[in-house]
């Protein structure tokens, strides 16, 4: 990495994107790559992931990364002797983290565990209070962590990096602990060698710093003391998301001998989930919850395997998108409030006139509400959408049955978009 090369210290470089955008996804995936192209070329860095939010109820990050980095160099048996420098400096810092965790838990409830407990035993032994040496105490962890810094420099110092270790969950921690992890990996693990990837949502992390120090706070600047870049993680293209839906269809619409689902898998399908969650701008955890009550919805027996009408899975689509990325909506749907011009303006915001206009028609089809009660008012309705630009256009339109069978109940005697609404909720209220 040539960005290594410009930093004096241990490179860090924070990835950012918003929850559920695929970052640890990402990372596993770097990680993967890495440890691939190390087992040809022994001069990859060892590659290392650190879920941050696992070890925040240990109250110090400190032991946590060190406990990392002992692990992956001990697996190497060229690097034992490497391992137990690292262990042994190690220990000697160990001694004070219930210090350096006493002094959080002190500050944030004004009670000092520790202190508390010795002036217990105290009372109990002699009722004589025990005064320590801080000075000592200071100067002892002082060494203690010189003593680290030195041994992560024996081991990782060099030119080139030696280890990258990919931090995930940060912004899902207590701010305390996330702040604690910065200032950790910049104060003990700042080692020419060693580069970290800090997985972020960058704004999620400021509201962290600000709770902490005040929303006057410059988090800009006082991040830049830590990350000397940030990158974006970009978003996925429609041939990724096409990748992605196609492996939560074999994932969560029908399994063998786990579930088998009443959609059919036409190739016209996918493209309709695609072309939806594409317009909701879903990150990829939410168009995994989508597939995942998709399935829920849609699971059944293998008699009715396949068979469900291509429309009312469709609608299916549609309404579980809308669950995720549009609840509102979903619920006036589902519980017969939106109008159809509403909607109809809806799909033209998310999809653009002329893909809006094939959904604007399944969703009317769908509907038995009484708003067109003739084909003068559907007319007039797409008319005023813009859909159509005449009455001649709508005639030739009809005459390639683009509009199906019958306005309002050609999918069932009854509002169909309620139904599904109705399943979905039954479907998923436990899943």
């Amino acid at each position: 990495m040539v960005e290594h090369d410009f930093v004096e210290g241990g490179l860090v470089v924070a990835l950012n994107a918003p929850f559920g955008a695929g970052k640890t996804t990402f990372l596993s995936m770097w990680k993967s790559d890495l440890d691939k192209r190390k087992e040809a070329d022994p001069s990859i860095p060892k590659a290392i992931i650190l879920n941050a939010w696992e070890s925040d109820y240990c109250g110090d990050p400190l032991l946590s990364v060190v406990n990392a980095l002992i692990k992956t160099v001990g697996a190497d048996e060229s690097a034992k002797e490497a391992a137990g420098r690292l262990r042994e400096a190690a220990k000697d810092v160990g001694w004070f983290v219930v210090g350096l965790a006493n002094d959080l838990v002190s500050h944030w409830s004004g009670l000092d565990p520790v202190s508390a407990g010795e002036l217990a035993e105290d009372k109990k032994k002699a009722r004589q209070p025990r005064v320590p040496d801080f000075v000592s105490l200071y100067e002892e962890r002082t060494k203690a962590l010189q003593k680290l810094r030195d041994a992560l420099r024996g081991v990782f110092g060099g030119d080139s990096p030696k280890a990258f270790l990919f931090v995930d969950e940060l912004d899902r921690c207590r701010p305390d602990y996330a702040i604690n992890y910065l200032e950790t990996i910049k104060h003990v693990f700042d080692v020419h060698g060693l580069v970290f990837v800090l997985a972020v949502d960058y704004d999620q992390l400021e509201c962290s710093a600000k709770a902490l120090f005040g929303g006057n706070l410059k988090f800009s600047d006082y991040f830049r003391k830590f990350a000397q870049r940030m990158v974006a993680l970009p978003e996925p293209t429609k041939s990724n998301l096409q990748n992605l839906a196609n492996h939560y269809v074999k994932y969560y619409l029908e399994r063998e001998g786990k579930r088998i689902s009443m959609m059919g898998h036409q190739e016209h399908r996918a493209e309709n989930v695609i072309q939806f969650i594409s317009a909701l701008r879903m990150p990829p955890r939410q168009i995994q919850e989508v597939f995942r009550i998709i399935g829920h919805t849609v699971s059944g027996d293998l008699e009715r395997r396949g068979r469900l009408f291509w429309c009312i899975g469709v609608g299916v689509i549609m309404m579980s998108a809308l669950k995720v990325a549009g609840h509102g909506m979903y619920r006036r749907i589902g519980n017969i409030e939106a109008t159809h011009p509403e909607v109809g303006e809806l799909l033209i915001k998310l999809l653009g006139k002329k893909d809006a206009d094939w959904w604007f028609r399944v969703y009317v089809t769908g509907s038995s509400r009484n708003e067109c009660p003739d084909e003068a008012s559907v007319v007039k309705l797409f008319k005023d959408l813009g859909f159509i630009e005449n009455d001649s256009s709508f005639d030739r339109r009809r005459e390639l049955g683009d509009f199906g069978q019958g306005w309002g109940h050609s999918w069932a005697d009854r509002d169909r978009w309620q139904q599904i609404y109705q399943t979905i909720e039954t479907a998923n209220t436990f899943s």
